[in-house]
């Protein structure tokens, strides 16, 4: 457990909406500034590689002394991208520390971008290139993108806060684009499903019932082939460590019980939206693990299963591109479970309001508390959950 610093992650993501990396974000929680022994640290507690699931940690470099000893905290060093700024330019020994850890397979970033002669001469050196979308008007980003590929440098869309921006900016010719935007859709309203998003809230809706007995669930399940063969695998994986392996969905409710299987098939059925990235299911799993997690320790177990449906069906709005008011109108869901997604209502309401605090940049995490659980304990809880995140989603 880490006691002195807390760690946020923020998604960058392609053209095509498929997570490349995560910048990693870090916060002191006392007046020790992180440096590497703190990145030690958090690469011994959780592996970096783990909390970037593999893909790409970009990692700002006034966030710790840039050393050469960051070649070797990720397998591949190629995975790893030190963000610097424009003020390393007339340090010289950190320059050659740069140049040996590009030598080494370590990618180069320049961070808040702009198009004078200073801001060139580190350009030249890195890979890709970061830029604050708002600082600039359209033009002026179309000319500075279509300069940075004449360099075959690669271009980052900082800051991006929905579709309709990420749209705009990959029309400019940005190649990559960090953050949240995907849990902002496009919205239509009075816009009607397709067939088959219909057919899936239906189903949503008929697995979530109470009403829905044990044979009825059995019935709906067995009927789709596709969706068993989908939910056996998830439950005999050997990270659900049961004793036997189950055959059938009769079984799997047997061991698992109704509301935990129901949770398990409500995550597959929202795997199955067309067009959506897989970005959207993570942060739906990591919301949902982190509520359940904080449920436990202050003293909500018995309703835990509540506060994890709640963070899993937060990000409904973004799979439908409707209002997530209408798309819970669809649901049979308790009226203070529909209050705590709309107006982060209630224990349960807070918990996923703190899950999403974790997504922003600009959190003041040193404010958050929990029903008796300090910042830190809530940190430890939310890298938990974005570890389990990643290894369900190695399951599906």
């Amino acid at each position: 457990m880490l006691h002195d610093t807390t760690v946020i992650r923020q998604p960058i993501l392609d053209k095509q909406m498929t997570i490349i990396g995560y910048e990693l974000l870090l916060h002191p929680l006392s007046d020790n500034k992180p440096n590497m022994d703190t990145l030690k640290s958090i690469h011994a507690h959780y592996d970096l590689s783990s909390l970037a699931g593999g893909a790409r940690l970009f990692l700002p470099a006034e966030q710790v002394e840039l050393d050469a000893d960051l070649l070797t905290l990720c397998k591949n060093p190629k995975n790893l991208v030190i963000e610097v700024g424009s003020n390393i330019a007339g340090n010289v020994e950190q320059l050659k520390l740069l140049k040996t850890l590009r030598q080494g397979g370590i990618t180069l970033s320049l961070k808040d971008y702009q198009p004078t002669e200073s801001y060139a001469r580190i350009a030249s050196a890195c890979q890709m290139i970061k830029i604050n979308t708002k600082a600039f008007k359209p033009d002026e980003l179309q000319t500075m993108v279509k300069n940075l590929h004449a360099s075959s440098t690669l271009v980052i869309a900082d800051a991006v806060e929905d579709e309709s921006e990420f749209e705009f900016l990959r029309a400019l010719g940005f190649d990559y684009f960090q953050g949240f935007f995907f849990t902002n859709p496009i919205i239509l309203h009075g816009k009607k499903l397709s067939a088959n998003k219909l057919n899936l809230l239906q189903l949503l809706a008929k697995i979530n019932n109470d009403n829905t007995e044990f044979n009825e669930l059995v019935e709906i399940i067995s009927h789709d082939v596709a969706l068993s063969h989908k939910l056996l695998t998830a439950i005999n994986h050997p990270r659900m460590n049961l004793p036997v392996e189950v055959i059938s969905i009769a079984d799997g409710i047997r061991y698992m019980g109704m509301k935990r299987l129901k949770l398990w098939i409500s995550m597959i059925l929202m795997a199955e939206v067309d067009e959506k990235p897989q970005a959207l299911m993570e942060t739906s799993l990591i919301r949902a693990k982190f509520c359940e997690t904080l449920a436990e320790h202050a003293g909500h177990k018995p309703e835990k299963d509540s506060f994890f449906l709640v963070g899993l069906f937060s990000t409904l709005g973004a799979y439908f591109n409707l209002p997530q008011s209408e798309v819970l109108d669809e649901l049979p869901l308790a009226i203070h479970l529909k209050e705590a997604m709309l107006e982060h209502e209630g224990s349960v309401g807070k918990a996923l309001w703190i899950a999403k605090q974790f997504e922003s940049a600009h959190t003041d995490l040193m404010s958050l508390n929990y029903e008796g659980l300090d910042i830190m304990g809530i940190s430890n809880d939310y890298m938990t959950a974005t570890r389990w995140g990643h290894d369900i989603l190695r399951v599906q």
